[in-house]
């Protein structure tokens, strides 16, 4: 990005107090300029690719592979998932894959949080420190048809598909003792997660969290407001679709954090809508 003498000139003719003042004035001045320009983009359609590997199933490190324009309406994003590595211990293991008490497992907020900083900032260095809560102001950027796929890994050694998930979880003595006995516990630690356990471990929470059942109402709020559609690939091949529009018309308010306010869900589901309508999502009226 080019800065040219006549964008910076306000701060010129300002009485600057501090060198902290006039650092803030140049990066608001420098965010006002990017954004005009992020408006002025042209607007075909956009698709980004994005890999990301699960690193010893505890750190998500996303690299981008292909962005065709960088707008803030997305066409596709693909992004591909492979698991690089395993857990230190067991016990590590199941506190990252294993649910609370009525709350998604940890691991579920890395991925819940890349989505969030993407619409936040889309394929920008700035970074965010995730937050307990879902971010409440409006997110600039939308993405039509979000495509996830979970890919096999070509190092190591990967899980035997008769161990079971939850065995290869536990360690290899929770779902059936005469299948887990088949692999010692040292050899189930050191076996990789299948692609398809963690796109099934993915969809099954996307689905939680798009019911807005209790607290994480807010959470499937953003994913109904600012995606069209999702879709789970396992190395390729369609497992899963969620179309957020038809999902949006027939969600039942019952149950869920808005039940004891059948007004305020009325007035959100609007709100989504037009949210949707806006960024040239689809809509089912």
């Amino acid at each position: 990005m080019e800065l040219r003498a006549e964008s910076c000139q306000v701060l010129e003719n300002q009485d600057l107090y501090s060198s902290r003042l006039a650092l803030r004035l140049v990066n608001r001045r420098i965010a006002h300029i990017t954004t005009s320009r992020l408006d002025q983009l042209v607007t075909l359609p956009t698709s980004l690719k994005l890999d990301v590997i699960l690193s010893n199933e505890t750190d998500l490190v996303p690299t981008w592979r292909f962005l065709s324009g960088i707008g803030r309406r997305i066409d596709d994003l693909t992004a591909t998932f492979r698991v690089v590595g395993t857990s230190p211990t067991l016990e590590g293991r199941r506190h990252r894959f294993r649910p609370g008490a009525g709350v998604p497992p940890p691991i579920l907020w890395s991925f819940y949080y890349l989505l969030e900083r993407f619409l936040e900032v889309g394929p920008l260095a700035e970074h965010r420190s995730p937050t307990p809560r879902p971010r409440g102001k409006r997110m600039p950027f939308t993405i039509n048809r979000l495509n996830l796929d979970f890919v096999s890994s070509e190092e190591g050694t990967v899980a035997p598909p008769g161990l079971g998930v939850w065995n290869w979880i536990h360690g290899g003595n929770n779902e059936d003792d005469m299948v887990s006995s088949a692999w010692p516990s040292s050899d189930v630690a050191s076996f990789l997660m299948r692609p398809e356990w963690l796109a099934e471990f993915i969809s099954r929470y996307i689905r939680y969290l798009l019911r807005m059942d209790d607290s994480m109402g807010l959470h499937g709020a953003m994913m109904y407001e600012y995606v069209g559609s999702i879709r789970i690939y396992v190395d390729g091949n369609l497992l899963e679709e969620y179309r957020l529009d038809q999902r949006l018309k027939d969600l039942d308010p019952s149950g869920h954090i808005f039940v004891t306010r059948s007004d305020a869900f009325a007035r959100w589901v609007e709100k989504a809508s037009r949210v949707r309508l806006a960024a040239g999502l689809p809509v089912i009226i």
